[in-house]
Parts: structure tokens; sequence; C-alpha cells
């Protein structure tokens, strides 16, 4: 009830101000130009086109600007009289369009109103094209786009992640990096949410990116300091992942085949069939991969008297089949409604065998025996996600979401122990090999809806606002064989179930004025969880109502560049392996396990940043500092038996501070390359733990890509590198991997060839040490990294172009679909 009044009183303000409607006009004398830029083709806005109007007689650029994300651009001071106007984008050919009059016109004067604003309607862009024997060759498009408020990565430009999957991707991302279990980090910090298509997903980074082709992957966004429109869970930001969907008038389709030695193929294709008003997309996926790792430990425990040494090899190897079905549909019955209904199912399996050698020494003996584990998992995921857009001649503009996903996971692993050597092998050797089994079965559901609501133009004040709600659940169920020929693992056995929801309304109001804008806004939030083990007493819940207000502050120098503040207020809720107090059964002397008692942690998040962005070239570098409060981190300790426990515990807090720097330059019409680097400092502050550890924590991590190109040959080399770094109880080792790529087009310029070689030198490692009051250890892990692919795609289908329905300067804009501002 509540919650259910909370909102009643947030919409009732939220129109109680839009009936105030406080856009007031300028005052100081101009002319103001607004207009749209267009994908002849499809009609799509032309996110970040530039403008630049030309005095007809001298040839000078008088005034320019670049569109918003949605393809519309408004610019200010631009001078009474005729002009030529000169619209440019990367791979769409330049459009000049001459004798473009600004002046009043005959109402305009005869109000004398102050502000002179002319309309000049929407323009369309071909892309660039050279015709040879009917086909078109188009122009490839930025690798890297810098948004006004993410930085996307066009992955189709890039070949070193052809036939990959989504995880190898992530580590060539400026500022990303990705762990030996499949973690994400961005600038440093796990804190990160994964969205996909601009929802967050509910699988582990691991299991999405695993089993996630590149090849059905369109772009990758970072977000690294969110709005209160977002979600504010995730620390570090939002890593969203935009999958491909054809836009092509017509049937069309594309097929893409990747074969690897070893073992790493890829099939991939994507169709489509769209009309005027109807659009149908399907795609289908099968990857089939084969991997394998080693690596090697070492943990030494101090006790009074003596010292307990372990040593532990592992060789294991695993193959993963998974496969993803998708298919939508789009109905567009007029220019101001659209609906939309996509389907997901993606089943996987994967066998794992590995096996551990072990060597206990102590002052009085000796033991090596091996462990042998085989495993299966079988996983499935499904997503259906419904979409509505809708826009009213008043200038409204509302947008329904609601999303249904649901995933199961069974594992089953059986372990097998072998004696080798020990002081009383005799006695032993009766009782080995033992044999164990554990299963596990999960299901997790999620429920998402969200209504938003959109007002008016940034130049007089443009209103956003709305409400949403996530409901989730996860249920996961631990237990053993009982068969009496198996070790008896009923202790082992545990029920887990979590559940939370999430009602959250947001409001935002921007605005532009001369060469500032700003956006400010703040979200309201009511979250309540409840986590408890089956057939136990103990029931953990949260239940806390807060605001996270955010502000952004832009100042353009010139209509390429510009400078940019930003704040926001967000959490990062403890994770369902995070809460789960039942440890994880690993092996017998590492286990992991959650903390039901771990409370949020909240982060003031700072931002200060330059851009500019012009033809193709971007440079961008930012300044960031995020003040944590009850920090959440892996804390391990080692018992008197020498066993390692990893949890999760609440330290006071961390102060992060670091720079990150991204240039891309095309150099010349061959040659193009692009750098980044992320530096960070991190303060922890774990008094109220221990006084053990090492509170700061300097550490770097770089990306580059170069490429180059004659006559549709292309060469490509891209690589990262992290340096070593302390982590509080420890350190990580130095790691860095490098791909190298060559691709020619093929069936008459309808298909490419691409001949790819990870890992050029092999070094693609992790490896960490740590240390406590009373042991220290290190670990270090190789997977399987280097590959030679060789991947064949194509595309089919009708090549159509729309017919330009140019509107000239006198053509219609409908104002609400002006987006300019950050969003």
């Amino acid at each position: 009830m509540r919650l259910l009044l909370a909102s009643i009183v947030f919409v009732s303000f939220s129109f109680s101000l839009f009936a105030q409607r406080p856009f007031p006009s300028g005052s100081k004398q101009k002319a103001i130009v607004v207009g749209s830029v267009l994908d002849s083709l499809t009609e799509n806005g032309m996110s970040y086109a530039t403008i630049s109007f030309i005095d007809s007689l001298s040839g000078i650029t008088t005034a320019g600007g670049i569109c918003d994300k949605n393809g519309i651009f408004f610019i200010e001071n631009v001078p009474i009289g005729t002009h030529k106007l000169l619209i440019e984008y990367i791979g769409y050919s330049p459009k000049i369009i001459s004798d473009v009059k600004v002046f009043p016109n005959r109402k305009g004067r005869q109000q004398n109103i102050e502000v002179l604003t002319i309309d000049l309607g929407a323009f369309y862009l071909n892309k660039s094209m050279v015709e040879l024997q009917e086909i078109e060759l188009v122009e490839e498009k930025a690798m890297i786009v810098q948004g006004i408020d993410r930085k996307i990565f066009n992955v189709d430009q890039d070949m070193t992640s052809t036939g990959e999957s989504a995880i190898e991707l992530m580590e060539k991302l400026p500022s990303v990096q990705v762990d030996v279990d499949g973690n994400l980090s961005l600038r440093g910090s796990e804190q990160v949410r994964l969205y996909v298509d601009g929802k967050p997903s509910m699988l582990s980074a691991s299991d999405l990116l695993e089993t996630l082709p590149s090849s059905m992957i369109e772009s990758v966004e970072l977000i690294t300091n969110p709005s209160a429109k977002f979600s504010p869970e995730g620390m570090a930001g939002i890593i969203n992942i935009v999958l491909k969907k054809n836009r092509d008038v017509g049937f069309n389709g594309n097929l893409a085949l990747t074969v690897s030695q070893p073992n790493k193929n890829t099939f991939t294709t994507v169709i489509n069939r769209r009309t005027k008003k109807l659009n149908l997309s399907a795609s289908y996926s099968l990857m089939d991969r084969y991997g394998a790792r080693t690596s090697e430990s070492e943990k030494h425990t101090y006790f009074t008297q003596d010292t307990f040494h372990l040593y532990q090899d592992r060789w294991s190897e695993d193959s993963r089949k998974s496969q993803t079905f998708k298919a939508g549909i789009d109905y567009s019955p007029n220019k101001k409604s659209s609906f939309s209904l996509n389907a997901k199912y993606a089943p996987s399996e994967r066998l794992n065998y590995d096996t551990v050698h072990y060597s206990e020494i102590t002052l009085l003996s000796i033991e090596e025996y091996d462990r042998l584990t085989s495993s299966n998992t079988d996983q499935s995921n499904w997503n259906i996600d419904f979409n509505a857009d809708r826009n009213w001649d008043s200038g409204w503009h509302g947008d329904l979401n609601i999303n249904q996903s649901f995933n199961t996971r069974e594992k089953n692993n059986l372990f097998m122990q072998t004696i080798i050597e020990a002081d009383s092998l005799e006695l032993l050797s009766n009782s080995y090999p033992t044999y164990e089994q554990l299963s596990t079965y999960r299901e997790d559901s999620q429920f998402q809806a969200k209504l938003d609501f959109e007002f008016g133009q940034d130049e007089n004040g443009k209103w956003e606002w709305g409400l949403s709600t996530r409901i989730r659940s996860f249920d996961q169920d631990q237990f053993n064989n009982k068969d009496s020929s198996f070790i008896d693992n009923s202790a082992l056995e545990n029920h887990f179930i979590f559940e939370d929801e999430v009602y959250s309304a947001y409001i935002n109001y921007a605005k532009s004025f001369g060469l500032w804008s700003f956006q400010t806004g703040f979200r309201a939030e009511q979250f309540a969880s409840e986590s408890y083990l089956e057939n136990s007493d103990s029931i953990y819940s949260t239940d806390y109502f807060k605001f996270y207000p955010s502000f952004y502050l832009n100042y353009s120098l010139d209509e390429n560049s510009s400078l940019q503040a930003s704040y926001s207020r967000r959490v990062n809720r403890p994770s369902f392996n995070s809460l789960n107090p039942f440890p994880e059964y690993s092996d017998p002397f590492n286990l992991r396990m959650g903390n039901p008692y771990l409370r949020p942690e909240f982060v003031n998040s700072f931002e200060f940043g330059y851009q500019k962005f012009n033809k193709g070239n971007t440079i961008s570098a930012s300044i960031y500092a995020k003040d944590v409060n009850d920090l959440q981190r892996r804390f391990i300790s080692v018992d008197s038996n020498s066993v390692s426990t990893v949890t999760y515990l609440n330290f006071e807090g961390s102060l992060d501070i670091g720079f990150e720097f991204m240039l891309s330059k095309k150099v010349s019409k061959a040659f193009n390359f692009m750098i980044s680097s992320n530096i960070y400092y991190r303060k922890t502050d774990a008094t109220n733990l221990t006084t053990d550890f090492d509170p700061t924590v300097l550490g770097m991590s770089g990306n580059f890509n170069a490429s180059w190109q004659n006559n549709g040959h292309k060469i490509q080399y891209s690589g990262w590198g992290m340096p070593g770094r302390n982590i509080g109880q420890g350190k990580m080792r130095t790691m860095f991997s490098s791909d190298l790529a060559y691709s020619r087009p093929i069936f008459s310029d309808m298909g490419k060839m691409t001949l790819k070689l990870s890992d050029v030198f092999n070094t693609r490692g992790f490896g960490i040490e740590s240390y406590g009051p009373s042991f220290d250890q290190s670990f270090y892990s190789k997977r399987l990294s280097r590959y030679l692919s060789l991947t064949l795609s194509y595309k089919f289908g009708e090549q159509i172009k729309r017919k330009s329905s140019r509107r000239g300067n006198n053509g219609d804009m409908d104002g609400e679909d002006m987006g300019g501002g950050f969003y």
C-alpha cells in the first residue's frame, strides 16, 4: 500500500509539473534551425551525423553541429540568409543542398518573434557505393562511435572477433577485463550489470557470454555513469550487448561458418523479411567448442610446530555445444505506433573431465593422490519480450515493455579418488579408489515491466518519467546419490531459495541553452528480498526504500568536441551466489560459500570527461571517482585443517580514482588504429575485519587495434594487456594476449573470408598470489587459447533501395522525434 501511494503521488507530481509547462522561450536574438537526417533505405535516424552551413559566396562555414542519437539536429546562431547545407556521415555519400534559405516566414514577421526557429524537415543519405556487376559495395562504419552517454563498439568491424564467443570479444573492449572463471570487470570493478538489447540479463556473465557467438552481436555499449532512467544496480555501470537484426527491405539474410583447429566451430544465420509495415526476422546459431586448461597451485599453512604444504596440479578438458534460436515480428500500422514481439531459446550442454594431483607434505607424513571429476551440465534459457511505442500529436511519446525469462541448469558431478603414496599405503589400499556423487538443479525466473513517457524538446525543456517493476526467483537444490557404493554426502545436501522484488519510479528533466546542456533526475526504489535454506528455521530478509539522483552537464567547445561532467548514486545488491551460506563443493581443500547477512553497497559516482569526434576519428578522456560504502569483497581464510574458504564480507568502504583514455584515428584511407588505457587507484578500508590487508591497489589495463586495407584486402592486429597489481590479500600477475586476422571479399563481393590466429604468442593466462596471517598460496591457470580459424560469410536476398521521398526544405518533421541532449 505504501508503494502504491508513493507511485500515485509521484505520477500526480509529474503531471502537475507538466501542467506548469516550465519551458520558457529564449530571449536572445538568434536564428535556430532544426531538422533530421535519415537513412534513405531504412528511414532510421543517423546518429551523430555532422551538419555544416556554408556561405554561398565565400564558401566559409558559418555554423554547424551534430545530430543526436535519433538523427535530429538543433543548431543555433545560424546567420539569416541563403546557404549551402553539407550533411556528412561515415559510410554514406555526403549530401550538399544549395540555396537553403534561413528567413522568417510571414507569420514570424507579423509576430515579431525574438527567436527565429526554422524547420528544414528531413534529409535522406544514401550509403556510399560503387556499382560493379550490379553488386553494391558499402563503406565500413566506424569501429567506435562516441555517444553522449556511452561508447559504442561496432563488433562487425573487428575481424579478430570473428568466430569467437562473446566472452572472448569482451576481453578486447577498452577498460573491460575477464577473469579465469568468465567474470566481467569494468574499470577494475566486478560490479557491472550485463544487458542484452537494453534489458538486464538474468544469466551470469560466463553462462551468457560463453554460449553466445560474437557473430550474433552487432555492437557493445559501455555506459559508465547511467542516468536515473536506468536501474541503479552496478557500481561500474552497464555493458549492453546489441544483437543483430537485419534492416534491409525485402527478403534478406546472411550466413557465417567458422571452422577452427583445435575444434572451435560456429554456424550462424540471420534471415529477415521486411515490408513497409511488417517485419519478420529469425536467427539461429550453433557453437561446438573444445577447451582445455592446466593449472598449478601451492599453499603453505603455518602452525605452531609444523607447516602444511599442499601442491595441486590440474589437467582438464571440456566440450560444449550450444544453440540459440531467435524469432521476432515487428508491426507498424502507422507512423505513430509500432509493436514488436521477440522470443529467444538457447539450450546448451557441457561435458567436463578434470584430474587434480595432490601432494600433501608435513614434517611427519607425505601423501599423494589423484582426484578425478567428470561432470555434465544441461542448461536452457528462454526469453519473451513485448514492446509497444506510441507517438501523439501533442508531442508525447510512450513506451511499454514486458519481458519474461526463465533458465534451468542441471549439473551432475562424479568424483573418483585414488591413492598413490602414503605412509600407511597398505592399510589404505583396500579402501581406494573411493567414489562420490553430487548433483545440482537450479531454476531461475525473472519478470520485468516498465512504462516510460517523454515530452518536450531539449531546447525548451524535455521531461522523461516512468514506472517499472522486476520480480525474480532463484531456486537451487544440491543433492547426492544414495547408492551404497558411493560415499554418503548427505551432509552436503542443501536447497537454497532466493526471491526479490523491485518497484521503481523515475523522473528526468533535460534542457539545452546555447553551448550548455544539462539533465537532472532521480529514481525512487522500493526493494525487498527473502532467502532461506529449505528445512531451516532461518529466513534472511531485506526491505528498504532509497532515492538515486543523477546529474549531467555538457559544454560544447565546437560542433565536434565537448566537455562533460556527471554524477549518479548507484547500488550493488548481493547476488545469489554471494548469499548462499552453504559451501560450494569443488575439492577438499578449497571451498566457496556465501554470506546471507551481506549488505548492499551504495556508491557515489563522479565523472569528468572530454570527447572529440570527427569523420571517424575519436578522442575520449575521462577522470572518474567512486566513493563506496559497505564495500562487498571476497575474503580468504584458512582453518587449522588447511582448508581455504572464500566468502563475501562487507568492508567499511573504498575510494576509487581513475583515468581513462581512448584514441581512434583514421591515419589514411588504408590504415587506422585504436588505443585505449585505463589507470585506477583504489584505497580500501578493511579495518572492521583485519589489519593484515593492503589497502591500496594501483591497476592498469590497455587495448590496441590496428588495421590496414586495400582493394578489399584487410589485415588486423589487436590485443590487450594488464600489468601485475596488488589486490588487498595478494597480487595478480601480468596478463597479455593478441590476435591477428586477414580478410578478403569472395563470392563476387557478396561474401567474406576471414583467416585468424588467436593468442599469437600463446600468453593468455591468469595468475594470483594470496596471503594471510597463517598462510600464503599461489595459483596459475592457462587455458587453450591459440586457435587457427577460417570463417566464411555470405549475404543473400533482395537489396532494394527505397525510393527517396525527400521532403525538401518545406517538409514536415514530427516534433516528438526530437531527442537531442543526453538521451
